[in-house]
């Protein structure tokens, strides 16, 4: 049996969502000064949620485009 063949392909994407999820929440716990900066005269916060965003939508799109490849 493979290792990585316990999990199925959403199961995949489900983790990278929570570690995602987990790994934003602990960046603010931990050092909420990185998040007080901008970068090109938006906050560093408002940026990182958009990348989230960002990282969501093509995770749904991973999940569709293999939804569509089972018959």
């Amino acid at each position: 049996m493979k290792p990585f063949s316990l999990l199925s392909h959403a199961g995949w994407l489900a983790l990278l969502v929570l570690f995602a999820c987990l790994a934003y929440f602990a960046l603010i716990a931990i050092v909420p000064g990185w998040l007080a900066g901008t970068v090109a005269g938006w906050p560093r916060s408002i940026l990182l949620a958009l990348l989230l965003f960002v990282l969501f939508f093509a995770i749904t799109l991973l999940y569709i485009r293999a939804a569509d490849r089972q018959p």
